[in-house]
């Protein structure tokens, strides 16, 4: 019993608060009277709620799986915009494209577009009256002219034309079916065959006459054109009508020389 109350008497003690006065460095501790009670316990937040809180960042926070999210999105939303950019041109932009072309030669268009993608390339000429013609739509032939030809390699659109003609000369149009439609210009010339020889030629009697004659601006082809020298009004070849007569001609070049 004794030791129970002892015991009940050291816990008492122990709870009990202890008031502890200071004089002069010296500590005296003032006796518990019996209205004082224990503080009440409080629970409080451990976040500190002055502090305001940190607001995320173009859609970032702290959670590592959360940036892991948003930087994934980011980065396939950039490369969703990029597969989708609009048509363009490779190359520089100008009014009118010119080529030049010989009589019997094959004329090359070439039309480089880039991101296609669903759109379709038409090939159009213009002719005199301003009227337009479709000569190809993706990779047909809408002409009755044998001659046009539609290739695709990567993403140019060429549009070949064999054998041409003077009568061919005009503005070609490779058309986009964007919205506003994209069109690039091509003006082709084909030159007429031209003959070029010397005129005049003062001699002595007895010396020898040497002539040379070229043509111009006409393709040899698979038909190798033949060249033949005349005398006034005469239908029959000189060389035929006397002897003593050299004629040398070079049908690449297409270039004769009569001695």
């Amino acid at each position: 019993m004794i030791r129970f109350v002892l015991l009940m008497a050291m816990l008492t003690r122990a709870i009990a608060p202890q008031n502890v006065t200071e004089v002069h460095g010296t500590e005296l501790a003032t006796p518990p009277t019996s209205l004082t009670m224990p503080p009440p316990t409080v629970f409080r937040n451990t976040r500190i709620t002055s502090k305001p809180r940190r607001q995320m960042k173009h859609g970032k926070g702290d959670s590592p799986m959360l940036n892991y999210i948003f930087d994934s999105y980011a980065t396939s939303n950039k490369h969703f915009h990029d597969k989708f950019k609009p048509p363009s041109f490779e190359g520089e932009e100008s009014d009118d494209t010119i080529l030049d072309a010989d009589t019997g030669s094959t004329v090359i268009f070439d039309c480089k577009v880039t991101s296609l993608r669903d759109k379709m390339v038409s090939w159009l000429r213009v002719s005199d009256e301003e009227n337009l013609e479709l000569l190809t739509l993706d990779l047909d032939t809408h002409t009755a002219d044998y001659r046009y030809r539609m290739d695709v390699a990567g993403d140019n659109w060429r549009l070949s034309l064999s054998d041409a003609k003077v009568q061919d000369s005009g503005i070609y149009c490779c058309h986009v079916s964007t919205h506003p439609p994209m069109i690039r210009r091509f003006k082709l010339i084909v030159h007429p065959p031209e003959i070029r020889m010397s005129k005049e030629a003062f001699l002595e009697s007895g010396e020898t006459l040497s002539l040379k004659c070229s043509i111009l601006h006409l393709h040899p082809g698979d038909i190798v054109p033949e060249m033949h020298w005349y005398r006034g009004n005469s239908t029959v070849s000189l060389d035929e009508v006397r002897g003593g007569v050299l004629v040398e001609t070079d049908h690449l070049t297409l270039t004769s020389h009569l001695q």
